[in-house]
């Protein structure tokens, strides 16, 4: 019988000769609580990653082309996606091993050898990569509704409406609830992706054409391209695929962790798809 400890609380739970999961217990224990948080199906936590993952950077990725050329471009983007999901697995098997993991903090907390400074530093670095998360989302949201409402009203006060939104939004405690709010993110993110590739095919010619010469496409970086543009081409990708820093938390809220792989192969065929296709359409037509 294995026995696994709370490090912080001193509880014991010990995972039974039967093959019932220790995860299983963890549950159990929420019954009585008025908030159970261990309670998403491994579709909605799917959902969630696509939520998590699929941004606006997407549009993004064919100025990494364009920097890179195809060859490097291509590369760095299937690299990336492959790298993303042996981490995340990874991770994952770590969680299993330590059934107590919450978040980021208590595998930093592990890691260090049970190290509270390690904990607080880890703290620190998710607090900060939340706040500027929320931050660039907030002045994305800012920019848009000034640019399609073409109002009066300042960058300001279009980024105070988005941010009372985002609190709106956030009121649901468990992840199982914001899933459902990600459905509606993926069908924007969906129908964004699709009049991209749409319209890139479908004009004559691009933007500043023809001051710019024709559209033209290339194997490697052009003649002049510096060491930082394809440093910044290549965090551009990274960028878009490195979001680990939240899974945690959502194995932590499944109701079998044991699924998580079904959700992370579901993610990774999908950010393939939309992660590639998008910047070779736009890269090709667009140049």
């Amino acid at each position: 019988m294995a026995v696994y400890s709370d490090p912080e609380k001193g509880a014991a739970l010990s995972e039974a000769e039967d093959g019932s999961d220790v995860f299983d217990t963890l549950a159990a224990q929420e019954k009585s609580r008025d908030i159970k948080y261990r309670t998403m199906s491994w579709q909605r936590c799917a959902v969630l990653l696509f939520g998590d993952q699929v941004c606006l950077a997407i549009m993004a990725q064919a100025w990494t082309l364009k920097v890179l050329g195809w060859v490097p471009g291509l590369i760095a983007s299937i690299l990336s996606g492959i790298f993303c999901w042996i981490t995340s697995y990874t991770m994952w098997r770590f969680i299993m091993k330590h059934p107590h993991v919450r978040d980021v903090c208590d595998i930093g907390y592990l890691l260090f050898g049970r190290n509270r400074i390690a904990y607080y530093g880890t703290m620190v670095g998710l607090v900060l990569y939340n706040v500027v998360l929320c931050g660039f989302h907030v002045l994305t949201g800012a920019q848009v509704l000034n640019t399609v409402t073409g109002h009066s009203l300042c960058s300001i006060d279009f980024g105070i409406i988005v941010t009372l939104i985002a609190i709106v939004l956030s009121l649901p405690r468990t992840l199982s609830h914001v899933s459902l709010i990600s459905i509606g993110s993926a069908i924007c993110m969906a129908l964004a992706i699709l009049l991209f590739m749409i319209y890139a095919g479908k004009e004559d010619y691009p933007a500043q054409y023809p001051a710019l010469g024709p559209v033209k496409t290339y194997a490697f970086p052009q003649e002049g391209t510096t060491w930082v543009d394809c440093l910044n081409a290549v965090l551009n990708v990274a960028f878009l695929w490195f979001a680990q820093i939240l899974y945690p938390t959502f194995i932590a809220e499944m109701r079998q962790p044991r699924d998580f792989p079904k959700a992370l192969a579901a993610f990774s065929i999908a950010s393939f798809i939309l992660f590639i296709v998008p910047a070779v359409v736009g890269f090709y037509y667009l140049g």
